[in-house]
């Protein structure tokens, strides 16, 4: 089997500029660019180097952990040795997973590393693996954000009601002449929507990503935004209704409401 030396450079190169990025960015470290390109050039050249030395699978092995040990020590500075050791499990278990990628895409494709087709299958399936790790940290860290700012929120009107998990926005100072307003998803809402409602419903002004639009709106009969086992009651406040998909949460609670003095009743 020939293996072409170009292809491995380039192949570990870019495999661990991904995995240090990430590993950088699970554990809440800044990248720093020098550091990120010294090492991944280091590793590439290692990956070159250690088959000419050995074939020896024990002594590859072990070369290979020393190496990747001496790779996250050197990857950023570290306070504790704590830090050091939560970096390298990181950085090792994404290079174990990635690992695993690169032979299932192998074995998916039936192509040896000597083909010239290598250098995508080598990269691609560690690149996917990692924008979708990054992707799932990222979706949990914003949950856990977010986790203390959503709230059971309720919607009454007509004699209907529904339920939808709030979001307090400070960045939402919407208003209505002097009510404030909240903004929903429409589908969460529609179990309420009525022609009547409808008929008495007007649309109002709102600021979004691409300038301003017209939503239509409608005054609810009350809002309860629930604190534990307190209700707090809203009457003066307009719904407006948008058909964005909101991510974890169903409504954009107006920043007013979070303060603002109105009827509480334990439930």
């Amino acid at each position: 089997m020939t293996v072409y030396v170009e292809y491995v450079f380039i192949d570990n190169f870019f495999i661990d500029l991904m995995l240090l990025k990430t590993a950088y960015t699970i554990t809440g470290r800044s990248v720093p660019r020098g550091r990120l390109i010294l090492c991944s050039l280091s590793g590439a050249v290692f990956a070159v180097l250690y088959p000419l030395i050995t074939d020896n699978i024990i002594i590859i092995t072990a070369a290979k952990i020393l190496f990747g040990l001496l790779l996250a020590f050197i990857a950023a500075k570290f306070s504790s040795a704590k830090e050091y050791l939560c970096f390298t499990a990181v950085f090792f278990g994404l290079t174990f997973f990635t690992g695993g990628a690169i032979i299932g895409a192998f074995s998916l494709f039936g192509i040896e590393y000597s083909s010239e087709l290598s250098i995508a299958l080598m990269v691609l399936p560690v690149y996917i693996l990692i924008r979708f790790i990054t992707a799932l940290i990222r979706y949990f860290y914003r949950a856990k954000d977010l986790s203390g700012l959503i709230v059971k929120t309720e919607i009454f009107c007509g004699g209907k009601s529904v339920v939808l998990r709030g979001f307090f926005d400070t960045g939402n100072s919407l208003y209505d002449g002097l009510t404030p307003v909240i903004v929903v998803n429409s589908r969460a809402v529609a179990p309420i929507i009525t022609p009547a409602l409808l008929k008495n419903a007007k649309y109002i002004t709102v600021n979004t990503a691409v300038g301003k639009e017209k939503k239509i709106s409608f005054k609810p009969d009350m809002l309860v935004i629930y604190s534990g086992e307190i209700k707090n009651i809203f009457y003066n406040v307009r719904v407006c209704v948008a058909d964005k998909t909101f991510n974890g949460y169903d409504a954009v609670l107006h920043c007013a409401l979070k303060e603002a003095k109105n009827e509480r009743v334990a439930v």
